[in-house]
């Protein structure tokens, strides 16, 4: 594993970023064992708790946590855009396809697509 950017120290106290929590968060779901998580990272295992539940509740910690209710939102818009996608690729197939049938070439894609 990668090993994190270390948290910036202020005033005796380290400050971790939204992305190096969710990171370190993330080692946790992934399997790694919490103490473990812990250890490697110096992270009490009740912050990680708080860390996790935080997320977990889609707070906003000064502009750095996405709230729930975005996440799903934008779960739900990358559905759709996969939708989008697959139609697209069929209908690609589809053309192939048909230029195939008619023993024609079909036409180069072009750099912007």
């Amino acid at each position: 594993m990668e090993t994190l950017e270390k948290p910036v120290q202020s005033n005796g106290k380290r400050r971790w970023s939204a992305e190096q929590k969710l990171e370190v968060i993330q080692e946790w779901r992934k399997g790694l064992p919490l103490e473990e998580v812990s250890r490697r990272h110096g992270v009490a295992t009740s912050q990680l708790y708080k860390w996790k539940r935080d997320m977990e509740r889609g707070l906003e910690e000064r502009g750095e946590m996405v709230p729930r209710s975005q996440i799903a939102a934008l779960q739900k818009r990358v559905e759709e855009l996969e939708k989008a996608l697959g139609r697209k690729a069929l209908e690609v197939d589809v053309l192939k396809k048909a230029f195939e049938l008619k023993g024609l070439k079909p036409p180069e894609a072009t750099s912007g697509v």
